[in-house]
């Protein structure tokens, strides 16, 4: 008897914790308990020199990522949002194996990615969602052995990457024993993928390294590759192998250019600025750094080498030991097409701050935080977020993981001080900055958590315990994030929202055990993520949406009256006819991102700053929103 209790007890147990958990009604699962999602989990998932395996938005819409099952090992998978609606594309490699998709990429309708098969290796594949439209794009290098492509990024509805053919292995250009990767572009056909540069990129310990930089227009990308002379220079490309050619940036050697970020249809960057540019520029600039010598500074290029040039400012004055000291530039956030956020060193007693430029405006030195400010200074620090330690012995706060604009706030994690008699500390915490101004004389204050919410509160419930919050991402009108609620900051990762700047931030679902939530998508209203399965555990990451329910697929709009959009495609203007009076319109692109808004009743509106496919909503004074596919060339 004593047995067959015991074994009851066991077989409840066992059924307890397979019982699927009770999620909020808004938030789905959409895999089988059999599938484990592979792409990034957790803060990983932000990272941008190591993480391959990225969950992608195209339109339909529908999201592309990767999973593996026992049948089929892993393989490129896709969801319209609904579970019945997420299923494998095509098993590629047959078998358990698995093909191992990585760097996927949405160009136009199709996603592209690299992926493994035993006839051809590892080459350039592409999808548009069935198993009958996935096929491999070309066999760059022939027979079995890989091509490897990387860096897969769209260029309009081609992708840019690089792979190795047969001619990069037997001639490369660094060194004579080692294959490399050159510049190729792709449409999709075979016929559309060729080779359009013969250099190989170079690789630093920047976490944007290799990465290819499209400028906000689409027309144009960047890269950081070999160049004979220098060793390492800057490169642009239009997408031809005519219009592929490097810019020199340091005439005495290599450029160690890190954080290539797109501001408008410019790149802004960090490089060795040496006293033979410094001097060219201004002979007093003799007296920066070390006769001249500056480390590392802020450079910006147009794609010209008239245009690529240091932006005239030792932003991190000073030297140690007879080295300048180096700016740090680094986790860049584009705010509009001119004004960037970014995390740096002044050289001045700062340390690393949250820091910001324009580069529509006069770049502009003078002391920072200075009381009263220095009017019209660019670049300039924001804020000092971490006071200890001064003056004698300052400490950064090492500012990360901002990835948008909410409501007029940047949300991100740093180590710092928040309040005084006596000092209390962040430790790595969640704090944000005011940028609704959009004008950098106005910006000039971050606060901490436990300061800006009512009643006061930190994630974890402790003070100066690290939170570890990252992957801020809005959808539908709230501000999603994950973050530790544990009281020592160690482990209990959740999602965390919050519907509005005003309102505490809350746990939205709190996971058993230690969900770790990652690669925080927004498609139009829904949010996707990956976290450990709620049923089964942390260690079975799967895939769920929270947003409203959709009937068949993710929600669509249907058009109301009689909305007229043309031309369509578009080129620079677009007229909007409507049998209403126009309240609102706005621009979305397929990742939820709001790209275009106006007020009032407007019927011509400019988006000749746009390029690819869009939602261009618009609001009628009867209170009815109507909804269309905008294609912008």
């Amino acid at each position: 008897m004593k047995t067959r209790l015991l074994g009851l007890l066991f077989a409840f147990a066992l059924y307890a914790t397979q019982v699927p958990a009770q999620l909020p009604a808004d938030m789905e699962k959409l895999l089988p308990d059999n599938v484990v999602v592979t792409t990034t989990q957790g803060s990983n998932s932000y990272n941008l020199s190591t993480n391959t395996k990225t969950m992608v938005a195209a339109p339909g819409p529908k999201i592309f990522f990767t999973a593996k099952d026992a049948t089929n090992g892993e393989e490129l998978w896709v969801s319209d949002g609904t579970a019945a609606g997420t299923h494998i594309v095509k098993d590629i490699y047959p078998g358990a194996t698995g093909s191992n998709p990585q760097w996927l990429c949405v160009a136009g309708n199709l996603c592209f990615f690299a992926a493994a098969t035993p006839a051809a290796g590892t080459e350039l594949w592409v999808s548009d969602g069935t198993a009958g439209g996935t096929k491999i794009v070309k066999d760059i290098y022939p027979g079995g052995t890989s091509s490897n492509p990387i860096n897969i990024t769209a260029l309009g509805n081609k992708v840019l990457f690089f792979a190795m053919d047969e001619e990069s292995e037997a001639l490369p250009k660094m060194t004579a024993t080692t294959p490399e990767r050159w510049l190729w572009i792709s449409d999709g056909t075979a016929a559309g993928t060729v080779r359009i540069g013969d250099t190989p990129l170079v690789g630093n310990g920047d976490s944007w390294w290799g990465k290819i930089i499209v400028t906000q227009d689409g027309k144009k990308a960047f890269f950081d590759a070999y160049e004979s002379v220098s060793g390492e220079t800057l490169w642009v490309t239009d997408g031809t192998a005519a219009g592929t050619v490097s810019i020199p940036t340091n005439p005495d050697g290599k450029a160690n250019l890190q954080w290539l970020t797109a501001v408008g249809n410019k790149v802004v960057f960090r490089a060795t600025t040496t006293k033979t540019i410094t001097l060219a520029a201004d002979p007093a600039n003799a007296s920066l750094g070390v006769d001249g010598d500056i480390g590392e500074e802020i450079w910006i290029s147009d794609g010209t080498a008239a245009g690529t040039k240091w932006i005239g400012i030792d932003f991190a004055k000073g030297s140690a030991n007879g080295t300048p000291t180096g700016t740090q530039f680094a986790w860049t956030l584009p705010l509009n097409d001119h004004l960037l956020m970014f995390r740096a060193d002044d050289g001045m007693g700062e340390k690393v701050e949250p820091c910001i430029l324009d580069i529509n405006k006069p770049f502009k030195d003078g002391t920072q935080l200075a009381t009263p400010p220095v009017p019209d200074l660019n670049p300039k620090v924001i804020f000092d977020i971490n006071t200890w330690g001064k003056p004698s012995d300052p400490q950064p706060s090492w500012p990360q993981m901002w990835r948008g604009v909410y409501n007029g706030m940047v949300y991100f994690n740093a180590n710092g001080t928040f309040a005084y008699n006596p000092d209390q500390y962040s430790n790595y915490s969640t704090w944000r900055c005011d940028v609704s101004s959009m004008d950098i004389n106005s910006i000039d204050f971050c606060d901490f958590i436990y300061n800006w919410t009512d009643p006061s509160m930190t994630l974890t419930g402790t003070i100066n315990i690290a939170d570890g919050s990252n992957g801020f991402k809005e959808a539908n009108g709230k501000l999603w994030f994950v973050g530790s609620k544990a009281a020592d900051g160690a482990g209990d990762i959740e999602l965390w929202m919050m519907p509005d700047n005003s309102t505490n931030p809350s746990v939205y679902y709190d996971f058993p055990g230690n969900a770790n939530p990652g690669s925080l998508t927004t498609v139009q209203s829904a949010l996707f993520f990956v976290a450990g399965d709620a049923g089964q555990g942390e260690q079975y990451p799967s895939l769920y949406r929270v947003g409203p329910v959709p009937t068949t697929g993710m929600p669509s709009v249907k058009a109301s009256n009689a909305l007229n959009i043309f031309p369509n495609p578009a080129t620079d203007v677009v007229n909007i006819k409507s049998n209403g009076t126009i309240q609102n319109i706005t621009i979305t692109d397929i990742q939820g991102r709001k790209v275009f808004e106006q007020e009032g009743n407007v019927q011509t509106i400019n988006v000749s700053s746009l390029k690819g496919i869009y939602l261009l909503s618009v609001k009628l004074g009867d209170g009815s929103t109507s909804v269309q596919k905008l294609v912008v060339k």
